[in-house]
């Protein structure tokens, strides 16, 4: 029988081994010689194209829903958004080998040989786009499951260092155990969370529940308010914390409890009681407690690790609130795996604030982006959403688009307002998108193959512009940037035009011939920038 190395010369047997020898002794790793290279994975460049029909609402646009593979699209915006995006939520596939993971167009099952290592490999690429998006201060936050959640955390331990683990959330999916099960009843997920740099990034404190502002009364009247009895007691050696009390009933408490120490000398103790700030019970009887008054702690809490259905939803919810949104013609076209509202609102608190820009590269059913809305409607913020979904058409269902019939039409419908199931009119939560397309150009065909209206869009992203229309013409402006797209007289008029009255101090021009435009402004150019294309689309691309 031949064995696998029997074939290999002497050289090429050494070379495996000192390949060998070089990799990490403690770490992941996976089969990657033997992969066949994903489609998406050249040099080729990436373009953005507006479908004007399929976006929403009027331009310019903040957000973004982006139709391609997500590989591509992050390519993209790595020349646009660098350093740029606050918070990444991604729930990627889970690799069950039940039709949930498509690699080159085809289902990776339960059989195949390398279904770990083609899972591993497409997160590691996407992974290592994701990072270089995340501002220094940014958060990503991955959903999984048991399938694949030990190796998705050494490969997160590879991608953004092991340093910068912040928590793995358990979140409680569903709201019964499935008696159906042989083993155990599987009723989570997790939800793995990454800083970019942990030593930047804090999460915002959640919102107080009123159960938790409940615990909070005000049994002697104080004029300060509603407070919470703490204990004056804890575990932790205080050599101060050793004293005797008297309690106004005249009881007698010799010493901490057992093996405890007060929390304060006693000092501290006796200012505190002189502020009325130990509460000794309603007949001055009781060991006493620290008032804790509910206008002095923080305005939230801390987020936990451990996430109840109760307070975010489960699988049911998720489904309910999208069919809610839109209706499907069978249950077999109903998106089998969304998540709550509640839940992407949580995420969203924590790692996000009004301005932020945020993304979600597996989109899905569009929960991500619907959590925006809400949660701008509710504090009045500006947060925008970065899309990215593919079709998820495969051999066997060519013409299905996931990111057009279900994704774009949720948000549209939550944003402009929608019929529910009973009839009923919701109004839409406000805002718009621009809906595009990654088209990939190779890059030595840019000048032939790269429309205006895709290089317009492209700078304005550069730029960090809301993105707006081609004008059709040859020219067009946005403050301090502007595209001249050829040399007619009108069009060279107009840029002149925009030159006498910008009132951005600092400009840039971008055409195709940087020497032909300077010769024709003279010493009108002499404080613009004026940069090449498609040179400089190539170069900030590769970067």
């Amino acid at each position: 029988m031949t064995k696998k190395y029997d074939h290999l010369d002497r050289q090429t047997l050494i070379g495996l081994l000192q390949r060998r020898d070089a990799e990490r002794q403690l770490g992941l790793v996976w089969e990657r010689d033997e992969i066949e290279a994903d489609q998406a994975l050249n040099d080729d460049f990436v373009a953005f194209s507006l479908d004007a029909d399929l976006s929403h609402g009027e331009a310019p646009w903040d957000n973004l829903i982006i139709e391609g593979d997500n590989y591509d699209a992050l390519r993209a915006l790595r020349m646009t958004h660098k350093g740029a995006i606050r918070c990444i939520y991604i729930d990627p596939p889970y690799n069950t080998g039940n039709k949930d993971f498509v690699y080159n167009d085809r289902f990776v099952d339960k059989t195949h040989r390398f279904r770990h290592s083609l899972w591993l490999e497409f997160m590691y690429r996407r992974l290592q786009l994701a990072k270089e998006l995340l501002a220094d201060d940014g958060v990503i936050v991955v959903s999984i499951d048991d399938n694949e959640v030990f190796r998705l955390g050494m490969l997160m331990d590879r991608v953004f260092g092991e340093d910068n683990f912040v928590a793995n959330v358990i979140w409680q999916k569903v709201y019964s155990p499935k008696n159906t099960a042989q083993h155990f009843s599987d009723d989570h997920e997790y939800l793995v969370v990454y800083a970019n740099n942990r030593s930047l990034w804090r999460p915002m404190p959640l919102p107080r529940s009123a159960e938790q502002d409940r615990a909070y009364k005000n049994p002697d009247n104080d004029p300060r308010g509603p407070w919470k009895p703490s204990d004056l007691s804890a575990r932790n050696f205080y050599g101060a914390g050793t004293y005797s009390i008297t309690c106004p009933s005249g009881r007698y408490i010799e010493a901490p409890p057992s093996g405890m120490y007060w929390r304060v000398s006693e000092k501290k103790f006796k200012e505190l009681d002189g502020d009325n700030r130990v509460w000794w019970g309603k007949d001055g009887n009781n060991i006493p407690a620290i008032k804790r008054f509910i206008s002095e702690v923080k305005q939230g809490v801390v987020p936990q690790t451990l996430w109840t259905y109760a307070e975010v939803g489960h699988t049911q919810d998720a489904k309910k609130q999208l069919l809610e949104v839109l209706q499907f013609a069978s249950s077999g076209d109903v998106f089998s795996t969304p998540k709550p509202v509640q839940l992407m609102e949580r995420i969203l608190r924590i790692a996000s604030k009004p301005g932020d820009t945020v993304l979600d590269f597996f989109a899905g059913s569009g929960t991500f982006a619907q959590a925006v809305a809400t949660l701008n409607a509710e504090d009045g913020g500006n947060r925008k959403f970065i899309l990215v979904s593919s079709t998820e058409a495969t051999e066997d269902t060519p013409d299905k688009n996931l990111c057009r019939d279900v994704c774009a039409e949720r948000v549209r419908r939550v944003l402009g307002g929608y019929t529910n199931t009973k009839g009923q009119p919701v109004e839409g939560l406000s805002g718009g998108f621009a809906y595009l397309r990654a088209r990939r150009i190779p890059k030595h065909r840019l000048a032939l193959k790269l429309d205006h209206a895709e290089v317009w869009h492209a700078l304005q992203l550069l730029h960090r512009k809301p993105l707006s229309h081609w004008p059709s013409g040859g020219f067009a402006s946005d403050d301090e940037l502007a595209y001249l797209a050829d040399f007619q007289a009108a069009h060279i008029e107009q840029l002149r035009e925009w030159l006498r009255t910008r009132t951005a101090a600092v400009a840039v021009v971008y055409t195709w011939s940087t020497e032909r435009l300077n010769g024709l402004l003279g010493e009108t150019a002499a404080d613009l920038s004026l940069l090449p294309l498609p040179h400089h689309l190539r170069e900030r691309f590769g970067r």
